[in-house]
C-alpha cells in the first residue's frame, strides 16, 4: 500500500485542511490591505492592488485543484480509501472510497447519485460500478455497463487519459474472468500489469483476478504466483 499522505507537512485532519486550504489566501489578502492602508495611495492604487490579489487567489486556486487532483490520483492508485473520502465528498469519490473497502452494495448506492460530466468521471463511474456489479455475481449488467461505456473510453486520447484506459482494460479483465473466458482474461490483465503507468493497487487488482482465470484454468501454479504478487502489492487490499 502506498504511504498515505497528509494535508499539509503530512499531518491531517480538519484544522490542517484548513491551514491547507486557505492560510495563503487570507495571510496574502491581509498583507494586501496592510499594505493598500500604508501606502497611501489613490483609489487607482488601490484598483491595481486589488487586480494583484486577485491574480494571486487565481493562481491558488490552480495550484490547489491541482495538487488536489494529485492526491487524489495517489489516493485511488494506492488504495487509501480514507484519503480519498477526505478529499472529495461527492458521490462518485465515494463510491470509489467503498469499492476500495470492498463494500460493493454501498458502491453502488453511490454510484447511482453520481452523475458525472467529465468523460474521465463517467469511465471512472462505470467502472467503479462495474467491478461491484463482477463482485456481486450481476455479470449479465456488468457487460452491458462495459459496452455501454466503450465508445467514451475510445474517445479519449490514451496518452493523456491513460488512466481511464488502463481502469477500462482491468474492467475488461475482471469481466472476462467472471464470464470464464480464462484465456482472453489473463491477456488482457498482463497488459495492465506490464504497462508501467499502472497504480500500485491497479496493478495488484490485475494479478487477484488473473489469479482467479489462472485458477479457473487449472493452472494453479501461475495461479499461486500471481496471488503472491497481489499480496506484496497491495498487503492490506479486500482481496487479499
Amino acid at each position: 500500500m502506498a504511504e498515505k499522505q497528509g494535508n499539509f507537512l503530512g499531518r491531517t485532519g480538519p484544522f490542517w485542511q484548513f491551514i491547507a486550504s486557505w492560510f495563503v489566501p487570507v495571510i496574502m489578502t491581509i498583507a494586501y490591505v496592510v499594505l493598500a492602508l500604508t501606502s497611501g495611495t489613490n483609489a487607482t492604487g488601490w484598483a491595481w492592488m486589488s487586480i494583484g490579489l486577485a491574480f494571486v487567489f487565481v493562481l491558488w486556486w490552480l495550484f490547489r485543484t491541482l495538487t488536489t487532483n494529485a492526491a487524489l490520483t495517489r489516493a485511488m492508485a494506492g488504495g487509501d480509501h480514507e484519503r480519498v473520502t477526505e478529499l472529495d465528498k461527492r458521490p462518485l469519490q465515494a463510491a470509489v472510497a467503498f469499492e476500495l473497502r470492498g463494500q460493493w452494495a454501498k458502491s453502488l448506492e453511490a454510484v447511482a447519485r453520481a452523475h458525472p460530466k467529465k468523460p474521465r468521471d463517467r469511465v471512472l463511474a462505470a467502472m467503479t460500478e462495474l467491478s461491484a456489479l463482477v463482485e456481486t455475481g450481476e455479470i449479465a449488467k456488468a457487460r452491458g455497463v462495459l459496452e455501454t461505456i466503450q465508445p467514451t473510453v475510445a474517445k479519449l486520447n490514451e496518452r493523456l487519459e491513460g488512466a481511464s484506459h488502463i481502469a477500462a482494460r482491468l474492467a475488461k479483465g475482471k469481466l472476462l474472468a467472471a464470464e470464464r473466458s480464462n484465456t482472453e482474461a489473463l491477456a488482457v490483465l498482463q497488459r495492465v500489469i506490464d504497462d508501467v503507468r499502472s497504480g500500485q493497487r491497479t496493478r495488484a487488482l490485475a494479478h487477484h483476478y488473473a489469479a482467479v482465470a489462472a485458477a479457473a484454468d487449472g493452472q494453479h501454479a501461475l495461479a499461486d504466483n500471481h496471488r503472491e504478487r497481489a499480496r506484496a502489492l497491495a498487503p492490506g487490499a479486500w482481496f487479499v
